[in-house]
């Protein structure tokens, strides 16, 4: 027999706060740990859950994933955010008046000191013309030099992470074990854990334990050792850390080794959360690569890779026509790779070895003089190296010879060996003292390699699937929390505790492959929205796919969390699962929009109380106004302890292209709820008599429409909710906290806090960017506009306007976008605020880019009179940062990325602007 089944809804909001431990229950047996460890995330919950006296759960939370997409308050509020360096130096802000870090370098500062005048540096395209005094590396400053090989591989890009483990990285894997084997003195880096994991999976035991050796010995470092390398950008420091527990906890429990140095040479910039987040997980040095091409002379602890790119023709010196000549996979023999400035390389010879040896250190001494020590990194390698037992033969044995040359003479003054990152800091470290680096607090947005080639793009490339990774994250850590507290749970019915044991190795699994799946798209070439389209659709599949499984882990935790305090329900009904709830949201396929389940309440009897089941995933009480859909509008809320929830009928409105209509017998049902901390609560929607005259039922929407089509008596005479049609007017939506005030267009124009008074113009609208004409155009990394933002016209769009005590809601179909304002009455976050979502189709649109500008001018205004060209982001909903307009570089180089915040201070007026996104986006100040 089944228990009734009810529907599960989730408004999951996840904490960002993260835990690490390794620490199994304290409250299970030997036996049930064994078999019921969680992961290293639950040590602080399981204090917080013992304070809590295992707190019974109660509660619902209703995810939304289009239609919350943005919030925006004025409000004063107080903030603090880190502004970690790369070294350690660290800084902190209230109310948005950043104290000066202790840092001696600011990028902030940087980016206005920086003339950006593009020169011509010559071999150096991008640098200046290098020059070196022999003397300078005589007696006891011999030239030390790190040659290390790596390869760069991309889990999923222009092929699938599948497609290209079969196709290259297992070649990759298997001959550099072969290679390392051959020679003790060899070295090798390796990133991805994602792709090491997938080939120790099919690994003989003989192989594996070849690559145990080599990871012990030194001879094969795992740098960073995430489960990708990560977008730095676009990320949530949520998947940022999940992505790093998934590949360190890999490499502790497989090869025994904790990662000491970190690698990051592919990301369209770099984020200061990244050097904190590592710094705090034992990492001691670290390396980055894209940095903006006018960077300066300066240098960082951080090395900081001083060229173009990591690939060979940009690693060993300043002159890649040189470089690229000791790039032995492009002899001419391989017919694979060729060098671009036709110069090819040629192998070693007892002939040619003196040349090319001094030839390839002339390079070597002038990329050391960038650096402030005797000490040089050379990477070798680029993306996907390696595949072919040819190539590991041409780098390792012509590289040999060379290095026998070198060190051999010791006129030279050199000595050059084979590497990995962690041999290069610490021969850095014994030749150089810390003081001697300068610390830097900043970020490197936004990402320029040549010319006006901004890389803004890539912040707002495919966005649809940068909110389901929002919507997957919230997922995972909801089920992380209740699978958490399901396990606490000690039910005195045997068959309960014996069913649920059977059960949580699969969830357990199940939560591992949603995590795993979550940090592969947290790549730089899968959040980003830079890969290819089949790609996107593959990262899109396994996105939905731990959505499923998040929704399983969720749905039986809950159900058993429900059932175990009942002594002989199990028993009873010898339950073999416990799938028994239906979550409110549903998505046919990875690129849908979510399909929210509409309650049959017609198909029960008057009275008949129809439960929902609102789960808290945060250590919290929340107040908050929650949707559901029902196919009538006779009905009524009421809570678990009987009393009737005030609750407000409103219609379900659908678009098609720039009009609006209803969606016959559907209704959206409205109201409040009031949920404990870390618990579950029911609430239930009762059908009642039409026409009613039973009270406390839902309230109907005050609606009325202005510009529709068709005259409403045509278009809603048929619809249960009262429509008026209008004239074109202003209009007012209001609730206790806030008034704000539309044109006669639908769109925003004034803003007023009631408690302190204070208003706030603001004029919104929407505006298209074209792409340059030129041979580069605007795509998924590079954002290169035509000139300046053109406004999508507005001045007569079809508006709906919606008025109650539960909520007041405007709805704009505009071209190619439905634009929608909430205001809530509510006494929770929620009411305090004003909530915006655009629905977006840009598909019938080519090469255009598409943005919300809102324009509040008074918030720019200082005393002095010229305006304050300032505002904040956060890096990774971790930190704000500083940003700043400047006149000087192009429209596409004032973009950022903004992953969850926008801060604008008004000086003049003591008043702030945020604005909180669903998803990550890219934001800018324009003249």
């Amino acid at each position: 027999m089944r228990r009734a089944r009810s529907y599960f809804i989730a408004v999951f909001v996840f904490i960002v706060v993260i835990w690490f431990i390794a620490k199994q229950l304290d409250t299970q047996s030997a036996h049930e740990r064994h078999r019921l460890e969680l992961s290293s995330r639950v040590e602080e919950l399981e204090k917080e859950l013992r304070a809590l006296n295992q707190h019974q759960v109660k509660a619902q939370i209703q995810e939304s994933p289009v239609q919350h997409d943005t919030s925006l308050s004025d409000l004063k509020t107080r903030s603090t955010f880190l502004s970690p360096t790369f070294r350690t130096a660290q800084g902190s802000c209230e109310d948005s008046k950043p104290l000066r870090s202790s840092a001696e370098l600011q990028t902030v500062e940087l980016l206005g000191n920086i003339s950006f005048s593009n020169k011509d540096g010559g071999v150096w395209k991008q640098g200046w013309e290098i020059k070196y005094d022999e003397s300078s590396f005589s007696g006891d400053k011999k030239l030390q030099v790190i040659v290390m090989p790596h390869s760069h591989n991309d889990p999923g890009w222009i092929k699938t992470f599948e497609k290209y483990f079969s196709d290259q990285t297992k070649k990759i894997l298997d001959n550099v074990v072969k290679s390392l084997t051959e020679k003790p003195d060899r070295k090798f880096i390796w990133a991805e854990i994602s792709f090491l994991s997938m080939w120790w999976d099919q690994a003989d035991e003989q192989t594996r334990l070849q690559m145990q050796r080599l990871v012990r010995w030194g001879q094969l470092e795992l740098v960073t050792a995430g489960w990708v390398m990560e977008d730095e950008a676009n990320t949530h420091v949520f998947a940022m850390v999940d992505q790093m527990i998934e590949g360190n906890h890999w490499v502790k429990d497989n090869l025994g080794v904790i990662p000491k140095s970190a690698w990051a040479i592919d990301p369209f910039g770099h984020s200061p959360t990244v050097a904190y987040l590592r710094s705090q997980m034992g990492f001691e040095d670290m390396l980055i690569q894209r940095t903006h091409y006018e960077r300066g002379s300066h240098d960082m602890f951080c090395h900081m890779m001083p060229f173009y790119s990591y690939d060979v023709p940009h690693t060993c010196g300043p002159d890649p026509k040189i470089c690229c000549q000791f790039d032995f996979a492009r002899l001419p023999s391989t017919k694979k790779y060729s060098c671009p400035w036709k110069v090819p390389p040629a192998e070693i010879t007892d002939v040619n070895v003196e040349e090319k040896a001094k030839t390839i250190l002339d390079q070597y001494k002038k990329k050391s003089t960038l650096f402030k020590s005797n000490v040089v990194l050379i990477p070798l390698g680029d993306d996907f190296r390696y595949d072919n037992g040819q190539e590991c033969d041409r780098q390792f044995s012509n590289y040999e010879k060379l290095f026998q040359y070198i060190n051999s003479h010791p006129e030279l003054n050199a000595h050059v060996q084979w590497g990995t990152l962690s041999d290069y800091f610490a021969l850095l470290h014994r030749n150089t003292r810390p003081s001697q680096f300068p610390t830097l607090s900043g970020d490197f947005y936004t990402y320029a390699d040549r010319d006006q080639h901004y890389w803004s793009g890539y912040f707002t490339s495919r966005p649809f699937y940068k909110k389901l990774d929002r919507v997957l994250e919230s997922r995972i850590r909801s089920a992380e929390v209740i699978f958490s507290l399901a396990n606490f749970v000690v039910p005195t019915d045997n068959a309960a505790r014996s069913l649920w044991h059977q059960m949580a190795p699969d969830l357990l699994k199940k939560l591992t492959v949603a995590r795993r799946n979550l940090a592969l798209f947290q790549h730089h070439d899968g959040i980003t929205g830079t890969a290819k389209d089949h790609v996107v659709v593959d990262y899109g599949t396994k996105l939905l796919k731990a959505i499923h499984k998040s929704d399983e882990v969720i749905s039986n935790s809950a159900s058993y969390l429900l059932l175990s305090s009942d002594q002989d329900y199990f028993s009873q009904h010898k339950l073999t699962s416990l799938d028994m709830l239906s979550l409110d949201h549903s998505r046919p396929s990875h690129d849908a929009l979510p399909v929210q389940n509409v309650i049959p309440v017609t198909s029960f009897a008057v009275g008949h109380r129809y439960p929902l089941l609102f789960y808290n995933s945060l250590a919290f009480q929340r107040q908050q106004i929650v949707s559901v859909l029902v196919d009538s509008p006779h009905v009524k809320v009421v809570c678990h302890a009987g009393s009737t929830i005030p609750s407000q009928i409103s219609a379900r409105w659908s678009t098609y292209m720039d009009s609006l209509s209803m969606e016959p017998d559907v209704y959206e049902l409205w109201f409040q709820i009031n949920i404990h901390p870390l618990s579950l609560s029911r609430y239930f929607v009762v059908p009642v008599e039409s026409p009613s005259s039973v009270q406390d039922v839902a309230v109907m929407s005050s609606t009325f429409v202005m510009r529709t089509a068709r005259p409403v008596d045509a278009k809603f005479a048929h619809h249960a909710l009262q429509i008026k049609q209008v004239d074109p007017e202003n209009f007012k939506l209001e609730n206790y906290q806030l008034v704000v005030e539309c044109g006669d267009n639908g769109l925003i124009k004034k803003v007023t806090d009631r408690n302190s008074n204070k208003e706030l113009k603001v004029d919104l609208s929407f505006v298209t960017y074209g792409t340059a004409s030129g041979k580069d155009k605007s795509g998924a990394y590079l954002f290169l506009p035509d000139g300046a933002a053109k406004p999508i016209p507005s001045l007569s769009p079809p508006v709906a306007v919606e008025k109650g005590p539960v909520f007041s809601r405007v709805t704009v179909a505009l071209p190619n976008v439905i634009h929608t304002v909430r205001l809530f009455n509510s006494p929770g976050i929620d009411g305090q605020l004003l909530s915006i979502s655009n629905l977006v189709d840009i598909k019938l649109l080519s090469n255009r880019e598409m943005a919300m500008r809102i324009d509040a001018p008074q918030l720019l205004q200082t005393p002095t009179g010229p305006l304050r060209r300032t505002f904040y982001t956060d890096l990774n909903g971790f930190q704000m940062q500083a940003r700043h307009f400047y006149s000087k570089l192009p429209a596409q180089a004032n973009f950022y990325p903004m992953p969850t915040q926008l801060v604008v201070d008004g000086p003049s007026v003591k008043s702030r602007m945020s604005l909180h996104s669903g998803q990550s986006l890219g934001v800018g100040m324009t003249e």
